[in-house]
């Protein structure tokens, strides 16, 4: 029988999260997950900010524009109950050293794969987290000061959630799979 990942199966998208801190403990080996992720030449491209005042996150929230979940808000604002909001940035300048005019795009993939190890290791800890693309980059940038060749790709809310949640339907893979060309089922 195929061993199959628990963290994958019960992952969802958490909006909403109990006080509880999380620990620079958990933080870390949150982050120190995501750099176990594969990358284009190894160049490791992820960067992650670490917000956790109140202040920079009302900031921060200023920079995110709605999505279906914000309830006729003119941001994300459900994420300031979010204990912990990282970051999640790329650093092109790493990649353009072996992949040049390529670096946008591997980078990109590169960090998206760290921040899936990220989420999994979360969900394996009973912690909840949400990816938010929704952001004004420009703004995000002058807030946090990211040098030109550091761009910010999204945001992590990470917390314990505040009520029970339940995963949401998933495509089969036989509607999403073709074999040899498109529109010829693989599994049936």
């Amino acid at each position: 029988m195929i061993k199959q990942i628990e963290s994958i199966y019960k992952r969802t998208s958490v909006r909403s999260f109990s006080e509880k801190s999380v620990s620079k403990e958990m933080i870390y080996n949150i982050i120190k997950a995501g750099t176990y992720a594969p990358s284009s030449g190894n160049m490791q491209p992820w960067e992650f900010v670490i917000v956790q005042g109140y202040q920079k996150k009302k900031e921060l929230i200023k920079s995110t524009f709605s999505g279906f979940y914000s309830k006729n808000s003119k941001n994300q604002s459900w994420l300031l109950n979010a204990p912990v909001i990282i970051v999640i940035c790329t650093n092109y300048k790493r990649t353009a050293s072996r992949y040049g005019m390529l670096s946008e795009k591997w980078s990109s993939i590169d960090t998206a794969n760290a921040v899936q190890n990220m989420v999994l290791t979360a969900t394996e800890n009973n912690l909840g987290t949400c990816w938010v693309g929704g952001i004004i980059e420009s703004e995000i940038k002058q807030l946090l000061y990211l040098p030109n060749y550091v761009k910010p790709l999204g945001l992590l809310p990470l917390g314990y959630a505040h009520e029970e949640i339940h995963s949401k339907y998933k495509m089969r893979p036989s509607w999403i799979t073709h074999n040899e060309r498109y529109n010829f089922p693989y599994f049936n």
